[in-house]
């Protein structure tokens, strides 16, 4: 049903207008009441650097309003990812800043959003009293590495994990510490010990030589026992203000497996990875699973496929352990 809708509805709306109008339903509608979204089974709980989730399902980064947070809380994830906070406020990019695609693959998007957001002491305030009814987790991003710090240290009261965000393919400052990964080791121990909570980095898909010789390793050295391997790729698109944007949805999920794989296979259970990247059906899910993965991130498919999608993963787990244990 959701799928039509996006298809025959959705698609049809200019897009900035179909983000307005999915926000204002997130926000209107308790969805998150209905149990019909939620796979309760002790089976499918994991520990991502220690912190323990009900299931391997992950919210990717793009809500700040504490609302819509609330109500993702609620979805059958097992955990919610902010969207990446500054030190200050950001407008973000120019509109337009979102441009749908749709290859062989299926749907995706790309947007040059430019880490809009409403600044560290605003989101601060807004999440204060919200509930954990799943982890929380708040990416940051900075432009300098004492703003890493800072910011690590002024969210972690309010979080289960924080992310380190050196990823984005839309603001230069962050893009570029993955050609400064030496730079990045001393930022990385200390933002780690700023924090009261676990720690994660996020790197960037679009350098996997860098993060795998230098980036991770640094991760590793300074502390660091989470990785989200994943995030949109960088394409050329003249439809949005940048003339440039991070591709995300289907058409990017090869890289992502082959990227969790990589990892794996080098770094063994040195650290967890949350892989990130194109997942919208549970086979999808799956094969990042049997690759090595200890979570699954995903975003554009909560758009493109509906809220539904994490039971339909945690469904397709379920039997999987069943068919195991049978």
């Amino acid at each position: 049903m959701y799928r039509f809708l996006y298809d025959q509805f959705l698609c049809r709306l200019p897009e900035q207008q179909a983000v307005r109008f999915g926000q204002a339903m997130l926000r209107a509608l308790p969805l998150d009441a209905l149990p019909a979204f939620t796979v309760r089974d002790p089976r499918l709980a994991i520990t991502l650097g220690g912190v323990r989730l009900p299931n391997p399902v992950i919210l990717a980064a793009m809500y700040y309003d504490v609302t819509i947070l609330r109500r993702a809380m609620g979805l059958g994830f097992g955990a919610v990812t902010s969207k990446t906070i500054t030190r200050q406020p950001r407008p973000g990019h120019p509109l337009p800043n979102l441009a749908r695609v749709r290859t062989a693959a299926g749907p995706g998007l790309v947007n040059c959003n430019g880490f809009q957001n409403p600044g560290l002491e605003a989101f601060v305030a807004s999440i204060r009293d919200l509930p954990h009814r799943v982890p929380l987790i708040i990416s940051v991003a900075g432009e300098s590495e004492q703003d890493y710090v800072d910011l690590v240290a002024a969210v972690s009261p309010h979080a289960d994990l924080v992310e380190l965000n050196v990823s984005s393919p839309n603001t230069k400052l962050v893009y570029g510490w993955s050609s400064r990964p030496r730079e990045l080791r001393d930022t990385l121990e200390r933002a780690r010990r700023a924090a009261t909570v676990p720690v994660s980095l996020k790197v960037s898909p679009d350098f996997p030589d860098v993060n795998e010789k230098e980036i991770i390793p640094a991760a590793i050295e300074a502390g660091i026992r989470v990785l989200n391997y994943g995030n949109a790729r960088r394409v050329q698109e003249p439809r949005v203000s940048q003339g440039a944007g991070g591709l995300s949805g289907p058409e990017i999920f090869p890289a992502t497996l082959d990227n969790v794989r990589r990892t794996r296979q080098r770094f063994g259970a040195a650290i967890d990875i949350i892989g990130t990247g194109g997942v919208d059906s549970p086979d999808k899910a799956l094969a990042l699973l049997d690759a090595g993965a200890t979570a699954i991130g995903y975003f554009t498919g909560f758009i493109t496929q509906g809220p539904a999608l994490a039971r339909r993963i945690l469904t397709a787990l379920r039997a999987r352990l069943d068919r195991a244990s049978g």
